[in-house]
């Protein structure tokens, strides 16, 4: 059984959407309904600038529509997930691939949610820090000892926990992970103390929209990184993305926990390979591989019609180690 995988900030790259022609489409309806113009920011590659050089209001909307192109790719041609998973802001093109969250419904959630989680973060100005090299627990009991306001907020691997919250309590517990042990601690280009408590007012405008969207049960189980359990009853979804704002997000358990429930290969359906990177580190012995264009999509479709992979829920999908 494959799972379908979505990153979230941080798998943002010039150009990203440049090799998906269902993207196109995904822009111009994000057009009509956001008033922004996607397209440039993802499809062309600037001549010098950073990674992250994306409009901090358009980041959340870009990744969901790229996300969402890739899928599409896959399910274009006859690929269908046996289960999803999303790392944060990847839940929402999670929950649209499995046909619970309509894509239009999805660019108005993602836009707020970005909107809002920047204004949250103008009342409480952090960021975010990885930790790496040093296990959760340790990390937990750092940030519970730092007087002030950090959390953990992200556990991406066994030996990689990020850390969220105000920039002083963020840079305690910074030096203290270091003087525990830690290989490496890097503050990340995130302009938000995401996943943490200081996100309730986001949290709250999150709600009031999806209180008025409309989320269908899911054609596979959506596995939420708040509780690391598969779900398909769409009020539990409803709350789940709620709560996901304020809840550290508990990636390589729920990694475990899919396994553990029969899944056997993932597939990182985006830009980058950002989440095979983890899974390799939390579950070596599932198979992961990438689909961010076309191209990818094309060559996992010529696979299984070849035989030459797994069996898919519908047709198949190549997976490589």
């Amino acid at each position: 059984m494959i799972a379908w995988m979505f990153p979230g900030q941080g798998s943002q790259r010039p150009g990203m959407a440049a090799g998906l022609e269902a993207s196109r489409e995904l822009f111009e309806i994000a057009g009509r309904i956001l008033d922004v113009y996607l397209r440039r920011v993802c499809t062309v590659i600037p001549d010098a600038g950073p990674k992250g050089a994306f409009p901090p209001d358009l980041l959340q909307p870009a990744l969901y529509a790229t996300c969402t192109g890739a899928s599409r790719a896959l399910s274009s041609r006859g690929l269908c997930p046996d289960a999803v998973v999303g790392h944060s802001l990847g839940e929402y093109a999670a929950l649209t691939a499995a046909g619970a969250l309509a894509y239009e419904d999805g660019l108005r959630l993602v836009s707020l949610r970005g909107k809002a989680m920047l204004n949250a973060a103008r009342r409480n100005p952090g960021g975010m820090a990885a930790v790496i090299g040093l296990d959760t627990a340790a990390v937990r009991e750092i940030c519970e000892g730092v007087d002030g306001e950090v959390w953990v907020a992200n556990l991406n691997t066994p030996t990689q926990t990020v850390i969220s919250g105000v920039d002083e309590a963020l840079a305690q517990a910074a030096e203290a992970c270091k003087a525990a042990g830690a290989r490496r601690v890097v503050r990340l280009e995130v302009p938000i103390p995401g996943h943490c408590p200081l996100m309730e007012q986001a949290a709250l405008e999150v709600a009031a929209l999806l209180a008025d969207i409309q989320v269908k049960e899911p054609i596979c189980p959506f596995y939420s990184c708040v509780d690391c359990e598969p779900h398909s009853d769409p009020a539990e979804i409803k709350g789940l993305l709620v709560a996901a704002m304020t809840s550290s997000v508990r990636f390589f358990e729920t990694l475990e926990r899919m396994q553990a429930g029969g899944i056997t290969s993932l597939v990182e359906v985006g830009p980058a390979r950002v989440l095979c990177g983890l899974a390799r580190h939390s579950v070596p012995d599932l198979p992961s591989a990438s689909v961010g264009s076309d191209a990818e999509a094309e060559a996992f479709g010529l696979a299984a019609l070849d035989g030459a992979v797994e069996p898919h829920r519908k047709a198949g999908v190549a997976v490589d180690d």
